[in-house]
């Protein structure tokens, strides 16, 4: 090798290092999914409650504004079904403003199903691509 070579080489390198940043990056992001937050649950509203501390928005579902009278009653009926149970909730990986994109369960049953099924909230295709419309 000759000193005429070298810069190249520093500059595969430089690229080769950018790869490999990028995809620590990308797996690291990728892990972020597999953080479950579980626990007595706290109410804001009928698509969001606080669980473990964090503020947590039911994927995939829309609930009305609490300045309605459908948000009032989509949050009332939310507090009847979660009422003193434990939730358990995955987080999707995605983010609403500061709040965590989680389903969330109380055993196998999907709060946001539920909530779409009742009528207190609707299906968000923009993230759940439409999975509790079917």
């Amino acid at each position: 090798m000759d000193y005429m070579s070298f810069p190249s080489m520093i500059g595969d390198m430089k690229g080769l290092l950018k790869l490999i940043v990028f995809l620590f990056l990308l797996m690291s992001a990728g892990g972020l999914r597999a953080e479950t937050l579980e626990g007595k649950p706290v109410l804001i509203d009928g698509d969001s409650i606080v669980i473990a501390g964090k503020p947590v928005r039911l994927w995939g579902i829309d609930a009305p504004e609490m300045s309605t009278r459908a948000g009032y009653l989509a949050k009332r009926y939310l507090r009847t079904v979660i009422e003193a149970r434990t939730v358990r909730c995955v987080d999707e990986g995605m983010r609403a403003q500061s709040e965590i994109m989680a389903k969330c369960f109380i055993g196998d049953v999907d709060l946001g199903q539920v909530m779409v099924l009742s009528g207190h909230a609707r299906d968000w295709p923009q993230y759940s691509k439409g999975y509790y419309g079917r």
